[in-house]
């Protein structure tokens, strides 16, 4: 198994990247981060900061690392390792962005004001501009800052690692300690980073429905309900260890059951992805809905939901 980190600055992925050092030792990572950087490793600097990069033979040169890093987009890296074994950290994003203007000014010599940083373009959303392209339900792990222990718990569980906790490249004394913002910037930095704080809000519920599964010692899975209409639902489903027996889905319809289906159908938008079962983890529940009706689904076997909260039935398009 060899594991895809997209490090997201100011997340606690130093910790984490140090903590893996720590397990799999430093020989066994690959890191990218960008042409100029020294912690860039020289293989990447040869085979993919060049003109013509030819990833897939970048992936069959490399003698079996244990894990890829770096200050990269999921999109870099996730058809060749796959997005099953692809993890991540979020954080809670303004959070993150006074964070990361802190680390400029400390170790970067940055002059400009808060709001001149925060107010940049490559400062805006930035964890969902680091994940666009891939549904967030699809990813192996996102684990959360706030709750670094508990997100290193199920990890280390879910890949059968150790990774040790750490706390490294902080610039407050505790990952736990927090930022303040006068009204002014709290207001602004809202209306900039609204999908990074929609992202942030679901991965948090994403975060604590898998948890409470794996405290009740019951396997999770990466389910989507990709479409609710008049017509009835659809979506993709499958076990988070990816074993390959397919999961049996439930539509639930204001608060009762009403229909199931197994995902075994196919789903092509997913290959580049390379989920489980050659892509034929797709369900469909054909029913007629009315508007306004409130849907969900649930894993038959374990009782988890997905979405984590229901959804509203969209008007079918002519």
């Amino acid at each position: 198994m060899s594991l895809f980190f997209v490090h997201i600055p100011k997340t606690a992925g130093t910790s984490f990247r140090q903590g893996a050092e720590k397990y799999f030792t430093p020989e066994r990572i690959v890191y990218d981060y960008g042409v100029n950087s020294n912690a860039t490793s020289p293989f990447v600097k040869k085979s993919l900061h060049g003109d013509q990069p030819d990833f897939w033979q970048f992936k069959q040169a490399l003698d079996n690392p244990a894990m890829i890093v770096g200050h990269v987009t999921i999109a870099r890296f996730v058809s060749l390792w796959g997005a099953g074994n692809t993890v991540t950290f979020l954080r809670e994003p303004l959070q993150r962005i006074a964070s990361e203007y802190a680390h400029f000014v400390r170790n970067m010599d940055y002059q400009g004001s808060f709001k001149e940083f925060y107010s940049g373009r490559g400062m805006r959303n930035r964890q969902r501009r680091a994940l666009y392209g891939v549904n967030l339900e699809s990813i192996g792990f996102i684990g959360l800052t706030e709750r670094y222990s508990e997100s290193l718990e199920m990890l280390n569980d879910r890949f059968a690692t150790r990774i040790p906790e750490r706390e490294d490249n902080q610039g407050k004394s505790r990952l736990e300690d927090e930022y303040e913002f006068d009204e002014e910037d709290l207001v602004e930095l809202r209306k900039l980073n609204r999908r990074d704080i929609e992202l942030y809000q679901y991965a948090l519920a994403l975060f604590d429905s898998r948890y409470a599964m794996f405290k009740s010692n019951q396997p999770w899975a990466h389910a989507c309900l990709v479409e609710a209409t008049t017509e009835g639902g659809s979506g993709w489903a499958w076990w988070a260890d990816e074993r390959d027996a397919p999961l049996e889905v439930e539509l639930w319809v204001n608060g009762e059951l009403t229909s199931t289906a197994r995902a075994v159908k196919f789903r092509q938008e997913l290959c580049s992805v390379l989920p489980p079962r050659g892509g034929y983890v797709g369900f469909h529940l054909p029913l007629k809905l009315s508007p306004l009706d409130k849907v969900q689904c649930r894993v038959a076997a374990t009782g988890q939901w997905f979405p984590p909260s229901p959804r509203l039935i969209e008007e079918t398009k002519t």
